[in-house]
């Protein structure tokens, strides 16, 4: 009884340090023209996953310029907006497919495919609803490739969605940017009721630098950033 209290307070202390960090998201107060320009989002606040970035944790090891996403979200009664600015030194993007994202290794442990290319993953996860969206950025004409699922329920049955809307566009610069419309009433989630206590989220945001290798060569160069924290729904 006693591990199993320790192991409990460990755990509830975990998650509430993962909600600490908090992302605020205002209220749409603009109309938003989903076609990959980002001139309406000037002012919006942005969440940076970057190296060395404060609330960022890394995986592997990053150069200077390597990968930089700053992230700005919007909502309304209606559905829940999300813009991307994706930087990288250089570009490894290849579909995925949901059915071949489980990667076995020569020494049989099983590693997560998505991690070996340039992917973002959001994740809205709580102890009966998860909600999961792989998407790479779209370059040289390829992408954006995702896919995503939802589960409900303690015995986490997966329920169907719509795809979200997802406009993504390049740019002179060699950055990507990508627009992304999620309906609640396709989540299943209400964001009146979100307001108060926000959503728990997780952005990962995976960056490889050898595009054409085997996957086998990847495996000691795997690195990726992420943070966790709650998505704040802001006021009208």
């Amino acid at each position: 009884m006693r591990r199993i209290t320790v192991a409990g307070c460990i755990l509830t202390a975990t998650l509430l340090a993962a909600q600490a960090q908090s992302w605020d998201v205002p209220y749409r107060q603009t109309e938003i023209v989903l076609d990959g320009h980002l001139e309406e989002w000037e002012g919006v606040p942005r969440l940076v996953l970057a190296p060395g970035s404060a609330g960022i944790s890394q995986q592997g090891s990053f150069g200077e310029g390597d990968l930089s996403v700053t992230l700005r979200a919007m909502w309304d009664e209606e559905n829940l907006y999300v813009a991307v600015e994706w930087r990288d030194d250089r570009w490894d993007v290849r579909e995925v497919r949901r059915r071949d994202s489980v990667f076995v290794t020569p020494d049989r442990r099983r590693r997560d495919r998505m991690l070996f290319f340039d992917n973002l993953r959001l994740q809205i996860h709580e102890l009966e609803f998860d909600y999961l969206l792989w998407v790479s950025p779209r370059v040289e004409g390829q992408g954006p490739y995702f896919w995503h699922r939802r589960l409900l329920g303690a015995r986490v049955r997966e329920s169907a969605t719509r795809d979200p809307v997802i406009t993504p566009r390049e740019h002179d610069d060699g950055s990507v940017t990508l627009e992304m419309l999620f309906e609640w009433k396709q989540l299943q989630l209400k964001p009146k009721k979100r307001k108060k206590k926000g959503l728990p989220l997780e952005v990962l945001v995976a960056d490889s630098d050898q595009p054409g290798s085997i996957l086998e060569s990847k495996l000691d160069h795997l690195k990726h950033l992420s943070w966790r924290g709650s998505l704040r729904l802001g006021s009208r």
